[in-house]
């Protein structure tokens, strides 16, 4: 059974003052009430740090939202908690509704121009064999170097096109996971599928072209999934 564990976007922006993190936090919060009723986070970051480093994280009580502010990049988290939920559902209607109001918030009042972005899926895929030996006579050749592995990661980067001939890289990152209480088990594969705009060939991502890049995204995914593993993703 192959299902969705969690999802990331990840704004890349400039020109973000976060002079004033406790607004920008209460800002958040407000703009999308109900979902960031956690406690917000202000790091106490040195200005020297690297600014990728969140200044500033809310989330939900359930963490099963979060958002975390750094200097040149906003990321949205989300993250399955009851297995029963239709997770395309919740990612193209709830999900989305959180994360554009946010681009709108800094476009609007921080004037930040968004020049590349990605979304980030980790799925896992249950097994009814090992899946280092899946893996092994699904991609690779029997015999040699790699037989009898204990672990075995594949890591691969395609340049792709998607909405409005906008170039992407995609990395796909599938990796053999072992159950914690039972080591000899490894009927699982971790697949993270990470889908982001080729940073040579910046853009000023908008509100509209933002939502077309995120459903052509969401498209690609599952045709990817499906036509590999031959599977509709469910929960």
């Amino acid at each position: 059974m192959l299902k969705l564990d969690s999802f990331q976007t990840a704004l890349f922006v400039n020109n973000l003052n976060l002079d004033n993190k406790l607004k920008i936090a209460s800002d958040i919060v407000s703009i999308n009430k109900g979902i960031f009723n956690g406690e917000p986070v202000i790091l106490p970051i040195p200005l020297k740090a690297q600014p990728e480093i969140p200044r500033i994280i809310v989330k939900s009580k359930d963490e099963k939202y979060s958002c975390n502010v750094g200097l040149n990049r906003v990321d949205l988290f989300f993250n399955l908690k009851d297995k029963k939920e239709q997770f395309w559902d919740i990612i193209r209607g709830e999900y989305l509704d959180i994360l554009l109001p946010i681009v709108s918030f800094m476009k609007e009042n921080y004037n930040v121009l968004i020049n590349r972005i990605g979304f980030i899926s980790n799925l896992s895929l249950i097994l009814n064999e090992s899946s280092n030996d899946y893996i092994i006579h699904k991609y690779m050749k029997e015999g040699g170097l790699i037989s009898g592995t204990y672990d075995l990661q594949i890591h691969a980067l395609n340049k792709i096109d998607l909405a409005d001939e906008i170039k992407a890289n995609r990395w796909l990152r599938i990796i053999t996971t072992r159950s914690i209480s039972q080591p000899d088990n490894d009927k699982c594969l971790v697949i993270s599928i990470d889908i982001n705009s080729d940073p040579d060939v910046p853009r000023n991502f908008d509100i509209e072209l933002i939502r077309r890049f995120f459903s052509s995204t969401i498209e690609h995914i599952k045709d990817l999934m499906e036509q590999h593993y031959g599977e509709n993703l469910l929960c």
